[in-house]
């Protein structure tokens, strides 16, 4: 089992599904005062309390039918999802069509990659300008219990993102293939792939963290394909980068920008044409590389760095370090929510 490229599989399944933002939604919900004159009724396998509203709900790994009424006949409709933390992604591929009577019923899965929590489906007729929105809660999908006396271990049982820790699962049939998968803070999960287990019942495997995924408190889980033995055991991810964020009060501020704009960097005293290496430490903790770029001949940089619709609003920290004069620190800034509609920055 190539456990190196598990991550790689991870990180295309999060660009599948956050890749497409075509906007963003208020706090109300609201995307634009043209989501109008249109009805959107989401349906869910169960209904939940929230806030003292009762909304449709399903789980991880269930669907939802979304209802659209009030388009006109054959007209393009375009759909889309703002997540819990108001990033949006597209739902529909230009092939979302009105009936004869102005309607249309699509089905969606809900994958265990999106995050629990209140989520807007929002639909607009690309020819009336017709549309509508409706709140969707999305529950923690129902996680297998331990079973058959299997035991997953992981050492050690805390460590930081960039850091090596080793996985072993114990009390499996021989031969047997066995799956495996992370819980992420939020509820979501990513598979890790599987692995053939020994003529004793047992896989072993070191696993680099990487960067990208956020602090908090993970579960790992291993299932016998064969044997239907489950083993869970938790995991504490803390910062990789050096950065304690109880400590960022002393970090200069450097004010707050929208999404979807241009940020600039400057900066002097590090040495001339040495490489400075950026990286983004976001609201949850995930890091996310930022690249670098040279100083010129007297040790300054200049550098813009784009902020687009995927980022969530909040507090990041932007690190950095020379490779040459070792100079490294961080400053602070916020991400404020970006104009309603692309084109309008």
């Amino acid at each position: 089992m190539k456990f190196a490229n598990a991550w790689r599989l991870i990180v295309v399944a999060l660009l599948v599904a956050l890749a497409l933002p075509v906007g963003r939604a208020d706090a109300a919900g609201r995307k634009t005062q043209n989501e109008r004159g249109a009805t959107v009724v989401a349906i869910g396998e169960r209904t939940t309390t929230v806030g003292g509203r009762t909304l449709p709900s399903s789980r991880q790994g269930e669907s939802v039918i979304v209802v659209g009424e009030g388009f006109a006949v054959g007209e393009l409709i375009g759909l889309w999802l703002t997540l819990p933390d108001y990033s949006v992604i597209s739902l529909d591929d230009d092939d979302l069509v009105a009936d004869a009577a102005g309607a249309f019923v699509v089905e969606l899965s809900l994958a265990s990659s999106l995050p629990t929590g209140t989520h807007h489906f929002s639909a607009r007729g690309q020819t009336t300008g017709r549309g509508g929105i409706a709140p969707f809660f999305l529950a923690a999908g129902r996680g297998p219990q331990p079973s058959g006396g299997a035991v997953l271990q992981v050492a050690p049982a805390a460590a930081r993102q960039q850091e090596v820790i080793t996985v072993t699962a114990l009390g499996f049939t021989a031969g047997e293939q066995i799956a495996f998968w992370l819980t992420l803070p939020d509820d979501s999960v990513v598979s890790l792939g599987t692995d053939t287990a020994g003529s004793n019942g047992l896989v072993s495997f070191a696993l680099e963290l990487p960067s990208f995924l956020p602090v908090g408190r993970h579960y790992f889980t291993a299932f016998g394909k064969s044997s239907g033995n489950t083993a869970i055991v938790p995991f504490t991810l803390q910062y990789g980068n050096g950065l304690a964020v109880p400590g960022a009060r002393l970090a200069v501020n450097v004010g707050s920008a929208p999404q979807r704009s241009l940020i600039q960097i400057a900066g002097t005293g590090f040495t001339g044409g040495e490489t400075v290496s950026f990286w983004l430490t976001q609201p949850d903790g995930a890091v996310l590389e930022l690249g670098s770029v040279q100083t010129a001949s007297n040790g300054s940089i200049d550098a813009l760095i784009y902020a687009d619709e995927t980022l969530p609003i909040g507090r990041h920290y932007l690190s950095f370090r020379g490779d040459a004069s070792g100079l490294s620190g961080f400053a602070t800034f916020i991400l404020n929510a970006g104009p309603t509609e692309p084109g309008r920055e």
